[in-house]
């Protein structure tokens, strides 16, 4: 029987890999992250964009990209997206990863090879880190959920998305998930 090496959040931030491998810390284990198809990089870059724009007209927070974020003392996830609200944004070290907390809204673009109870717990364990919100941008199907402590909602290709965390902020879901 073999035994797995565990490690911490402090060693996976001083942890060197080859240029193109990527990895996510869950309880202590390294589970390898795959590179994004470019449907994946453009959907996220579409929501990177109007995030970031809608910052630069509201001053209420920010949000980063593709960023090493600490969820527990062995746990570290990398959503698509984080958003920091108010005093997050301001703790935030620009200089600095794992992010040592969750973000305020965490995104993620689905990808077809993602297994359903590893979404559940990537969604569980941003909620249980302080997550308000968590986005899942699911292309294949069309619409978006966005997870909170008190439940799903589900947004479908005619619907905007919008968010009392982001006053003001909407976009529709199908020019969100067009991709081009």
């Amino acid at each position: 029987m073999s035994t797995k090496t565990l490690i911490t959040a402090e060693e996976f931030a001083h942890m060197e890999t080859a240029e193109n491998e990527s990895y996510e810390l869950v309880d202590g284990e390294l589970i390898p992250f795959p590179s994004a198809i470019p449907l994946h990089g453009l959907i996220r870059d579409k929501l990177v964009y109007l995030v970031r724009n809608y910052f630069d007209k509201n001053l209420i927070g920010g949000a980063v990209s593709g960023t090493d974020c600490r969820i527990t003392s062995d746990t570290v996830r990398k959503p698509d997206l984080s958003v920091f609200l108010a005093e997050r944004w301001q703790q935030l070290d620009l200089y600095s990863v794992p992010v040592p907390f969750a973000p305020d809204i965490a995104v993620e673009v689905l990808s077809p090879s993602e297994h359903a109870m590893d979404v559940t717990r990537k969604v569980r364990d941003y909620l249980s880190a302080g997550s308000k919100e968590v986005w899942l941008l699911d292309d294949d199907n069309v619409e978006l959920q966005i997870r909170t402590k008190s439940g799903i909602r589900l947004l479908e290709r005619n619907d905007a998305l919008t968010s009392p965390l982001l006053p003001g902020f909407s976009v529709s879901v199908a020019d969100l998930l067009a991709g081009r």
